[in-house]
């Protein structure tokens, strides 16, 4: 009979490091520097699966569930950007992964990699922030209703988590009967699909999702503030804002301006900073393009190469 726990990916080497669930690929490289990449809010490390093979013919990547999500036991509560940083440093130092290594991050894992390569800018060769949350999102840059969106996402993420735990959202998730969902993970491996769909709708997912969203809506942990000089760094921006936040075209137009400023912003931390728009791709471009995010973490391989 099959394990139902036993993890499911395209991803070989797995393991697990203090419970939480790692996945090695490719070989280690003396030209080139490994690929670490950190994964959203309410997903888990499949969303890589369409990234990670085309690089780890080149190099070691590493891809890993944070706490909670996919086949990653819980973590301590809250779930605070410290916790979060310091997890994956931990992850690196277990593993032995050789440094420095290019850092990509997506969404709210975007910033947890900001506040990485500030606290340990020794292991980071490169940044790879796609479509990457930024605190000026929860403050008063951005318009009122979409302040209040990002807190009401919280809320959400909490009712999501009882539902989860009386078993009515596992329930609907295996019978795929999660709107929008099924065409979001359409695009990725059979295998990664069914891991999707059997562990984002867990009540641990959406308890570490609830409660690291909370932290980032209020400032709970740190926010990273500094520059990086001159290393290389990459901002990805997603063509496309997400669809269904606002019907309201001025409003819409209002966020997509001032995500697009919070873009060029973080393209400026680095004097080597690019911003690279993903035109007709999503919040996920490495789902929706990920011949984009190869391209670019290719690049970076190379631009590392000589000085590492």
């Amino acid at each position: 009979m099959n394990n139902p726990n036993k993890p499911r990916s395209l991803l070989p080497s797995r393991q697990t490091v203090d419970g939480l669930h790692v996945q090695l690929t490719g070989t280690p490289n003396s030209a080139y520097p490994p690929v670490v990449f950190e994964h959203g809010c309410g997903v888990s490390s499949e969303v890589w699966a369409l990234v990670c093979p085309e690089l780890a013919n080149l190099t070691q990547t590493l891809v890993y569930d944070r706490a909670g999500y996919g086949f990653s036991e819980p973590g301590v509560l809250p779930r605070t950007s410290d916790r979060c940083v310091e997890d994956l440093r931990k992850v690196v130092e277990r593993l032995n992964l050789a440094r420095p290594f290019i850092l990509v991050g997506h969404s709210l894992g975007g910033f947890y990699a900001r506040l990485y390569a500030e606290r340990y800018p020794e292991d980071v060769a490169a940044l790879v922030l796609i479509d990457a949350s930024h605190e000026d999102e929860i403050r008063g840059i951005f318009p009122i209703p979409h302040l209040k969106r990002q807190k009401l996402s919280v809320r959400l993420y909490g009712f999501a988590k009882w539902v989860a735990r009386i078993g009515v959202l596992p329930w609907l998730a295996q019978r795929h009967w999660i709107p929008g969902f099924g065409k979001f993970v359409a695009k990725l491996p059979q295998a990664s699909r069914d891991a999707m769909w059997e562990r984002v709708f867990s009540a641990n997912s959406m308890e570490a999702a609830e409660s690291e969203y909370d932290c980032f809506v209020g400032e709970t942990g740190s926010v990273p503030h500094s520059r990086f000089a001159r290393l290389p760094l990459a901002v990805v921006k997603a063509g496309v804002y997400l669809p269904g936040r606002t019907r309201k075209a001025t409003l819409r137009q209002q966020v997509e301006r001032t995500l697009y400023d919070t873009a060029v912003k973080m393209q400026h931390l680095s004097e080597a900073g690019r911003l690279i728009e993903a035109g007709g791709s999503g919040h996920h471009v490495q789902v929706d393009k990920p011949g984009t995010v190869i391209g670019i973490v290719k690049r970076l391989l190379e631009q590392t190469r000589v000085s590492i």
